[in-house]
């Protein structure tokens, strides 16, 4: 497995994004593919997603999470001529609260508080959602905080939530390493002053108008194994 570094050194919080970087997407991308008749309805739903999350920003008012992703998925049927009832819309919105995590969590979170890591993660989604997938899963335990734009009313990203984050961890931005998978995460926690990791899954690419994340590896193992050797920050 290759692994590209550009030297930092250890960081003093892990903050993860939570949806495809942690969660396994692929049975909401194979509900939402059969409701849209369209192996392509996924993407188009989550580029619509994200687009209007980012709007939202841009206008300064605020959807909640929920009722963004209700809209853009009939806004995804209309474009491949379908009809989404709400009743629809709402099994999709019940799968996004029941997504597994990938494979090699567990191991890989014990080995970051093996080695003194603090652990935190970052969603635009509901905390309340997000809180109760990883009380469910057991996993709540490895997080000492579990972060959500909704508190700030502003979407990643948006420069206020990843400041926002910094003060809620108490530590500079630029002692954080933010872990995504989305090429708009990474240029978001880069203004933001963080350090950033980007790890690989299916649909997502990084975007080479933005700077380059500080790491890329293919998983949680892989991130693991190069953390374990990045030098302590010599205090002054």
């Amino acid at each position: 497995m290759e692994i590209t570094i550009h030297r930092i050194n250890r960081p003093k919080v892990l903050l993860f994004d939570v949806y495809e970087t942690l969660l396994d997407m692929s049975d909401v991308e194979a509900r939402v593919n059969r409701m849209l008749d369209s192996k392509r309805g996924y993407l188009i739903w989550f580029e619509l997603f994200m687009q209007y999350c980012f709007v939202d920003n841009c206008l300064e008012q605020f959807h909640d999470f929920h009722a963004i992703a209700t809209a853009t998925l009939q806004m995804a049927g209309k474009m491949l001529d379908r009809n989404i009832a709400d009743h629809e819309a709402e099994q999709v919105m019940e799968l996004l609260k029941q997504a597994p995590l990938h494979e090699g969590m567990r191991e890989g979170f014990s080995d970051l508080l093996n080695q003194d890591f603090r652990l935190a993660t970052l969603t635009n989604s509901s905390e309340k959602i997000i809180r109760d997938r990883m009380e469910r899963t057991g996993f709540i335990s490895y997080f000492e905080m579990v972060l959500s734009a909704e508190r700030v009313r502003k979407y990643k990203p948006c420069i206020e939530v990843y400041e926002w984050a910094a003060q809620q961890l108490r530590v500079n931005t630029n002692e954080i390493l933010l872990i995504t998978s989305h090429a708009w995460d990474i240029a978001g926690g880069t203004n933001a002053g963080m350090h950033t990791a980007y790890m690989k899954r299916k649909n997502e690419i990084l975007n080479p108008l933005t700077p380059e994340p500080d790491l890329i590896c293919d998983d949680l193992v892989d991130l693991v194994a190069e953390l374990s050797h990045l030098p302590e920050v010599v205090e002054k």
